[in-house]
């Protein structure tokens, strides 16, 4: 793994740090709390690198005779049940930063005191001045094992053997959690995309395999492009780039990126399952597996094409949204043909069987709205209408019912008026339910539950996902 020392630690600091809200208690702080934040930061996990940073005020001791010493109290919150028991001196590095450039510390000695206490205590007095930044990055810290808002306790003693602080210094612990709705992915979408909702804490990735006979993880067949960290649950689109051919399992996963020291080195990372890390929350990977539906279609629902009675034709609306196919009689909308709800990237196959010789529109069950099936930016009746012959088409196509998803969710197979869509069951990984939400520049929202899969396998498009691997 790349080397975490840098002098750049400190923009991992002003990056990644976040205010916490934690009490200390002891002396009136003197010290100006700055920032913290271990990487990655899930509960029950053993960090990279955990940067903590105080700024220094006028009048502190340190600030008049230079910095003797300096502890880091991590049980200074309440219900902390880390450790520190892997830290060893090889893992401990102390920056100072004046504003005009960031100097490594060389010189100190660190000692564990139990309670969670680490003490660095320098061969000599480290000159700081009011407004210089001291950051010590600490590895192999555990973190605790519920995510929460806690704080460190910092504080430091000038070579008068005056003391600073202890001033409370916080930091989030958050579980990674992603759900894999079961849906749809069609040979004729520009990109073959699935979408996961969830939490990624990390700067680092979700990414998407095939599974083997025995349930192992196999081939990749998507990822994510590196993710800026956040606390909220977001929406992940994940293009598959033609690699799903036929109706399958499939699992996701959560990466954090292992090379680069600072937010902005790993946000510019790309995927290895090689060498980037699975994210866990007490030791328990975060994963989750969706069934993945291809649609069988003969071709995409186009405004103005004519159809043979028989042929399946992909839709791409709304996700989870509910449409009808209309007749149109006499330049009206006319009777209601079949109903249908799309699956959870916004797509579904609408049936010709049962639809007669004649012309039809698509309309929203909502507010009744003709869908537009161009490119253009009207919809009208005779704009968006297509036709249905009265040819049939002579080959069957197969289905598959009651797929099960591993264990996740099941497909049962169904139909709704002649249309169909895959159920958009899914699975969290244990640690809390998804709600939508848009990742920037990420795919759609998960929709609602769908009314079964008319699915087959055939020939879809050949273009294979290259995995850009990164130069280490």
């Amino acid at each position: 793994m790349t080397t975490r020392r840098t002098v750049l630690i400190i923009a991992v600091a002003l990056l990644t740090g976040l205010a916490g809200a934690a009490t200390v208690s002891g002396p009136a702080a003197a010290l100006n709390a700055s920032s913290s934040a271990p990487f990655p930061h899930s509960p029950g996990t053993t960090v990279d690198s955990f940067p903590v940073s105080v700024t220094v005020q006028q009048g502190d001791a340190i600030a008049q005779s230079g910095m003797g010493s300096m502890t880091l109290n991590y049980a200074a919150s309440d219900g902390f049940d880390g450790n520190l028991a892997n830290v060893s001196p090889s893992d401990v590095s102390v920056y100072v930063s004046n504003g005009t450039g960031v100097e490594p510390v060389t010189a100190y000695q660190v000692s564990k005191q139990g309670n969670g206490r680490l003490a660095l205590d320098f061969q000599q007095p480290v000159g700081v001045q009011p407004g210089d930044r001291i950051i010590a990055d600490v590895g192999n810290v555990t973190t605790p094992s519920s995510s929460d808002s806690y704080a460190i306790g910092v504080s430091t003693t000038g070579a008068d053997g005056g003391t600073d602080g202890p001033v409370p210094v916080g930091y989030e612990v958050v579980a990674a959690n992603i759900s894999f709705p079961n849906q749809s992915a069609s040979q004729f979408a520009a990109n073959q995309s699935v979408n996961i909702t969830g939490v990624v804490p990390n700067a680092g990735y979700v990414a998407v395999f095939k599974q083997n006979d025995d349930g192992s993880r196999g081939e990749l067949v998507g990822n994510t492009r590196p993710i800026l960290a956040t606390y909220n649950e977001r929406n992940y689109s994940v293009n598959l780039g033609g690699r799903v051919t036929q109706s399958q399992p499939l699992e996701a996963v959560v990466y954090y990126e292992t090379s680069g020291t600072t937010q902005t080195e790993r946000l510019n990372g790309s995927f290895d399952p090689d060498q980037d890390a699975v994210v866990t929350n007490n030791g328990v990977p975060a994963n989750a597996t969706g069934y993945v539906t291809t649609l069988v279609a003969s071709g995409r629902l186009t405004a103005g094409e004519e159809y043979r009675q028989g042929e399946r034709l992909l839709f791409a609306g709304e996700p989870g949204a509910s449409y009808r196919v209309n007749a149109i009689d006499n330049g009206s909308v006319g009777g209601i043909q079949s109903q249908f709800q799309t699956a959870a990237n916004g797509s579904t196959t609408i049936d010709t069987a049962d639809l007669g010789e004649g012309q039809y529109v698509v309309t929203r069950i909502d507010n009744g709205s003709v869908v537009g099936l161009d490119n253009d930016s009207t919809t009208s009746l005779q704009d968006d209408s297509f036709f249905v012959t009265g040819e049939t088409v002579s080959t069957a196509t197969s289905l598959d019912a009651n797929t099960n998803a591993s264990g996740e969710g099941n497909a049962s197979d169904g139909t709704a008026g002649g249309a169909s869509t895959e159920a958009a069951g899914g699975n969290a990984s244990g640690e809390g339910d998804a709600s939508n939400g848009n990742e920037s520049g990420g795919g759609s929202g998960a929709g609602g539950p769908g009314f079964g899969v008319v699915v087959a396998v055939v020939a879809l498009l050949g273009a294979a996902l290259i995995a850009t691997r990164r130069t280490r």
